[in-house]
C-alpha cells in the first residue's frame, strides 16, 4: 500500500518524510527522464533502420531529418550547433552500454571505441602511480 499525504506520525516526527518525498520525487524524475532517452534511442534506432520514406511515426521522420541535419551541418565542428549536440549527447547515452555489433545508431561505434581509448588510459594512469618512484 502507498502512503499519500501526511498522516499524523509524520508530522509528531518533525517533518522528516519532506526529505523522504523530495528524493522519492526526484527518483520519479530521473527514471522518467531515462524512460524518455531510452525511447529516443529505440526511435533512432528504428529510423536508421527504416527504410520507409513515408513511415508514419512522427518521431521516425524527425529523426530522419535530425540525423540528415547532423551529416550535413557545418556549426558542429566548432561545437555550436545544439540539435547536433543533442543527438551526440543521445549516441553518447547508447554506446555506454551496447553490445551491437554492428549498431544502427550513428556514431555508437566511434564512441564506443573511445570510451575504451579512455578507459585503457585511465587505468594505465592508475597503475603508474601506483609504482614506486625512484
Amino acid at each position: 500500500m502507498v502512503k499519500v499525504g501526511l498522516g499524523p506520525d509524520e508530522e509528531a516526527e518533525g517533518g522528516d518524510e519532506g526529505g523522504n518525498q523530495g528524493e522519492r520525487r526526484f527518483r520519479r524524475v530521473r527514471v522518467a527522464g531515462r524512460r524518455s532517452i531510452l525511447r529516443c534511442i529505440q526511435s533512432l534506432r528504428h529510423a536508421r533502420q527504416c527504410g520507409d520514406a513515408n513511415c508514419p511515426r512522427n518521431d521516425c521522420q524527425k529523426l530522419k531529418r535530425v540525423v540528415l541535419h547532423t551529416r550535413r551541418c557545418q556549426r558542429k565542428a566548432i561545437g555550436g550547433c545544439p540539435v547536433c549536440r543533442q543527438l551526440l549527447a543521445l549516441c553518447c547515452y547508447h554506446a555506454k552500454e551496447c553490445q551491437e555489433n554492428p549498431c544502427p545508431v550513428p556514431l555508437c561505434l566511434n564512441i564506443k571505441q573511445k570510451i575504451r581509448e579512455q578507459r585503457l588510459r585511465l587505468r594505465q594512469q592508475r597503475i603508474g602511480n601506483r609504482l614506486p618512484q625512484g
